[in-house]
């Protein structure tokens, strides 16, 4: 996956996991186990697919 595909805004990020914009917001404020946002300028940001995967996959039981 190229570094461009692997980025997702935080409205596509939230797509990906199920879960709402908000739900995300809280969870990169407040649990230190969720995959950091990456700022790309003052109110730009992403995160990356691979790190929600790596996130996704350590929650499984």
């Amino acid at each position: 996956m190229n570094q461009q595909t692997d980025l997702l805004r935080p409205s596509q990020a939230a797509a990906y996991l199920n879960m709402h914009r908000v739900t995300l917001h809280r969870l990169s404020e407040r649990d230190p186990n969720f995959p950091r946002k990456i700022k790309a300028g003052e109110r730009l940001c992403y995160f990356r697919k691979t790190d929600l995967e790596a996130w996704l996959k350590d929650r499984e039981v």
